[in-house]
């Protein structure tokens, strides 16, 4: 252990020094009251030019997020390893390993009406906790609200696929999400990029499948809602989509992985969304949700609304009578499915 080896010429209590540190921390907090002001119009500017020219503002989309969404896709076929799991005289339930890199595949499950047309395919995404299955109600239906089953009930197919977000030990090993993406972020990417990039390979895959119509949208609950934004703003094969439980405004609810550099010079919830236009985007939250209040999402759904001018009667917000749940109404299904038939 160390000895000093000098001796102090001047003593004072510990709290001494604690008004300057007091005043620091208050010019580090208005540094960035400051920035963020300039920002909020900045971003709003640039939001104002996304429909000059979306697809500039999609790349720009891609750099933030990371890599690999800055790579091009490869083409070909899409290896998959598929397992059955059931199966009846009209439906077929299959789970399945898509590639996405070299010794990475993403997991999902596959339900598919049996029949020779083709038909357009849904996306239906979980959110914290959660698991293909738990929003596919195979043990409890819990807050999905048999989100997968209603869009599926509803003569499409429908593909459930798991993301870095399963509660342990229930559903298997633990993991840290949040240690992941600073790794994966310290790599030029994120945990979103990669998950996102998963979507559009299983996409790739889909659109070679002689069951798929080539009609593609999503929906979700809260982390799938998260995804169903960001997957329909950077790719336009989504030509309808239903976020539930998430959309709202960043500055407030800016969890860790849903944070990225620069997202407020550029891309909030209202700026993602606008990648949408002019394609469907329905957007639901509960009046009672204890995550994110609806208030400050119809904030951000007022600025929303000026990016979307010239999609009339392509953009829907809902403040449903529910909580933290896919919405039990189901004006949302149907509207979301209306527009992918039509589409």
């Amino acid at each position: 252990m160390y000895q000093s080896k000098v001796k102090p010429f001047y003593r004072e209590e510990d709290s001494a020094g604690n008004k300057y540190r007091e005043e620091y921390l208050a010019q580090v907090n208005q540094l960035i009251e400051s920035r963020k002001k300039q920002l909020e119009k900045e971003r709003h500017a640039y939001g104002k030019t996304i429909a000059a020219d979306r697809e500039k503002a999609r790349n720009d989309f891609y750099s933030m997020l990371g890599w690999p969404l800055t790579e091009k896709r490869p083409k070909g076929p899409v290896s998959c390893r598929e397992i059955p799991c059931f199966e009846d005289e009209k439906r077929l339930i299959t789970r399945l390993q898509i590639e996405v890199l070299p010794g990475f595949s993403q997991y999902g499950i596959l339900f598919r009406h049996k029949t020779a047309e083709k038909l357009p395919l849904m996306i239906s995404q979980h959110g914290g906790a959660g698991t293909p299955e738990t929003c596919s109600t195979f043990f409890s239906c819990d807050n999905y609200n048999d989100m997968t089953l209603r869009l599926f009930e509803r003569g499409v197919n429908v593909y459930a696929p798991q993301m870095l977000l399963w509660a342990v030990p229930r559903f298997g090993k633990e993991y840290d999400r949040g240690s992941i993406d600073f790794k994966l972020k310290q790599l030029g990417s994120s945990i979103s990029a990669v998950e996102i990039y998963a979507l559009m390979r299983a996409l790739d895959y889909f659109e070679e499948q002689d069951f798929s119509d080539g009609r593609f949208g999503m929906a979700g609950l809260s982390y799938g809602g998260f995804y169903t934004l960001h997957m329909a703003a950077a790719d336009t094969r989504i030509r309808a989509a239903l976020s539930t439980g998430y959309f709202n405004d960043r500055d407030k609810y800016g969890w860790g992985d849903m944070t990225f550099t620069g997202a407020a010079e550029r891309f909030f919830d209202a700026e993602i969304a606008a990648l949408v236009c002019p394609r469907f985007l329905r957007i639901e939250v509960g009046k009672v949700d204890q995550l994110f209040t609806p208030e400050t999402a119809e904030r951000e759904y007022e600025t929303l609304k000026g990016y979307y001018g010239e999609a009339p009667g392509k953009l829907e917000f809902e403040v449903f009578d529910g909580d933290h749940e896919f919405c039990p109404q189901d004006r949302g299904v149907d509207r979301v499915i209306e527009e992918l038939l039509k589409s």
